[in-house]
């Protein structure tokens, strides 16, 4: 998908068998990841995603979360 498709209030499913589920619950910049594991790049300059998966919250780069996603739940 493209980030641009991302959307607040949407379930989505992930690529491959597509049984994880994700509800994106904002999308900002103040829902960047804490954590940047990469020394070969910079920090992303785009927003987070906020998302609930089976009760727990956690963040994504906006790019991130799209490329994870296959496509809203039907």
């Amino acid at each position: 998908m493209k980030p641009s498709e991302i959307q607040v209030g949407v379930t989505y499913v992930n690529r491959g068998a597509g049984h994880t589920q994700r509800k994106v619950l904002a999308i900002d910049y103040e829902h960047q990841p804490k954590l940047w594991l990469s020394w070969k790049e910079t920090r992303p300059d785009e927003p987070g995603v906020l998302f609930e998966q089976k009760g727990k919250q956690s963040t994504l780069y906006v790019s991130s979360f799209a490329h994870w996603a296959k496509g809203p739940v039907t």
